[in-house]
């Protein structure tokens, strides 16, 4: 049996994908950040009055998924991921200050994931690197004769910056709020080198596949495979809304303009009623003070943890991601398994979204298309009960156990 080593920062499929190689026994190890692997000493924080609720919201959350051995997890930039969560707990009083450290630290963490990848290589035939932290481990593996695949969850990079300058140019009132790269060219030179060292890449949408392939790269180097969704977790809620518990709006990720804030005010903007809300979950990004003109409109509740998000969502009518960039959001298949019809783009979500089926799907950047659907699903209830049941079915079809089950084939195929 081949041995795959895993090399992640943060990236939920690639867990899944080590629970599943190791239930083949082909699972060499994991490399990634902290892991609450319920040490001695992670018991006793826990109990400790103050720390230990603090240290449970964030670091202590992040347990290994079930089926994964702890003892094939190698933890790496640790301290740099430990600065990381206090910076984050900083943002809410000092959020330019943080924004700059957090940064640095995440560079720190990814620095350290990167470097400890090349020293678990022995017996390994595989090696499989999350994007920003395959580079060190691709070129030890190169001199090993070991098959190295990609693992890369989003646009490819040229592709992204060459849409966030014609989004800024176009809305400039909105500019700051697009992502923001300190060093292009050092950014653009790791990833190039990580796609150019890559046997394949692994992608979660065809969307992406394509900005790769436009961006020059091999279109036989790349495989897709969608991302799931737990349906234990997600599910629809027991009871039905009552019609006077009005209309919600549920919008869950970076509150900024990647994510196509803008245009989901401005159609909100105009259809906006008496018994509707607009429910924004996620943390801002840095120049999120672009939206302050329309902070009426909305009601925004800052990061929540995992295990929250059903509730939220069951307690939604309808999800809104009216993304300019994405990969395979994994929240739009939650939120299909709770019952909600979906309105999105064609950049990443509709992978699984059925246009007219479980939802709609909307040009980039359209705000009136935004307005028509939540329009349309406001006023016809027959139409949103209808994709409710649809996306409710076509959810239970892209779980989580699908995707690592593909993706551990192509890991160990010749």
């Amino acid at each position: 049996m081949k041995q795959a080593l895993l090399v992640n920062l943060s990236a939920p499929e690639m867990d899944r994908l080590a629970v599943e190689l190791a239930k083949r026994g082909a699972l060499h190890g994991l490399v990634r950040r902290y892991a609450n692997k319920q040490r001695v000493w992670e018991r006793l924080v826990q109990r400790l009055p103050v720390i230990g609720k603090l240290y449970g919201n964030t670091l202590g959350r992040r347990l290994p998924p079930s089926g994964l051995p702890v003892g094939l997890i190698k933890e790496a930039g640790v301290s740099s991921d430990f600065m990381c969560a206090l910076v984050a707990r900083l943002s809410r009083w000092l959020p330019e200050q943080a924004g700059r450290w957090g940064k640095h630290w995440v560079a720190a963490t990814e620095a350290g994931v990167a470097a400890a990848g090349c020293r678990y290589l022995d017996d390994v035939r595989v090696v499989v690197a999350s994007y920003h932290v395959a580079l060190p481990a691709f070129k030890a593996a190169s001199t090993k004769a070991c098959r190295k695949i990609l693992n890369y969850p989003i646009a490819h990079h040229a592709w992204q910056y060459q849409l966030y300058a014609q989004v800024g140019e176009q809305r400039p009132q909105f500019a700051a709020a697009l992502p923001y790269f300190d060093n292009k060219t050092e950014h653009a030179a790791l990833l190039d080198a990580e796609i150019a060292l890559a046997d394949l890449i692994l992608v979660g949408s065809h969307f992406v596949r394509d900005t790769f392939i436009s961006s020059g790269v091999p279109a036989g180097k790349l495989r897709v495979v969608p991302y799931g969704a737990d349906p234990g977790r997600f599910t629809p809620r027991a009871v039905a809304k009552a019609p006077e518990d009005g209309f919600t709006v549920l919008f869950v990720g970076q509150v900024g303009e990647r994510k196509g804030i803008s245009h989901l005010l401005s159609a909100y903007e105009q259809f906006r009623k008496a018994d509707t809300t607009l429910h924004l979950v996620g943390n801002a990004v840095q120049g999120a003070e672009v939206y302050a003109p329309w902070r009426h409109l909305y009601k925004h509740t800052p990061n929540v943890p995992q295990a929250q998000l059903p509730q939220l969502m069951q307690s939604a009518d309808v999800f809104v991601l009216p993304t300019l960039v994405e990969g395979m959001p994994m929240v739009v298949i939650e939120a299909m398994a709770c019952g909600l019809p979906v309105i999105v783009t064609a950049h990443g979500p509709s992978e699984v979204v059925r246009d007219g089926i479980d939802g709609i799907v909307v040009p980039v950047g359209d705000s009136a298309a935004l307005l028509a659907a939540l329009t349309l699903l406001y006023t016809n209830t027959e139409l949103r009960a209808q994709m409710s049941r649809n996306a409710i079915e076509r959810a239970a079809h892209w779980t989580w156990d699908r995707y690592a089950r593909a993706a551990a084939d192509i890991v160990l195929g010749d």
